[in-house]
């Protein structure tokens, strides 16, 4: 289950990962990241033995997939 911080939190970073393709006229995020991000996020919560998914661990899986998307963006 999300809570709603954490429901907010998805929808705004998912239209934050939209907008950076708006100005170039490319696709940055797709459905099937915002199901990967809600993935990740539950999974995070599943590793504190939680079955909420809380802000913090959607805090994390953002970082994780923007770290994802700038290595495979700037790997040779």
């Amino acid at each position: 289950m999300l809570d709603e911080k954490a429901s907010d939190k998805l929808v705004e970073a998912y239209s934050d990962m939209r907008k950076l393709g708006n100005n170039k006229k490319i696709i940055t995020a797709t459905t099937r990241q915002l199901e990967s991000l809600i993935r990740i996020s539950e999974a995070f919560a599943k590793m504190r033995l939680s079955s909420v998914v809380e802000e913090k661990d959607v805090d994390q899986a953002v970082a994780l997939v923007k770290f994802a998307t700038q290595q495979a963006a700037t790997d040779p």
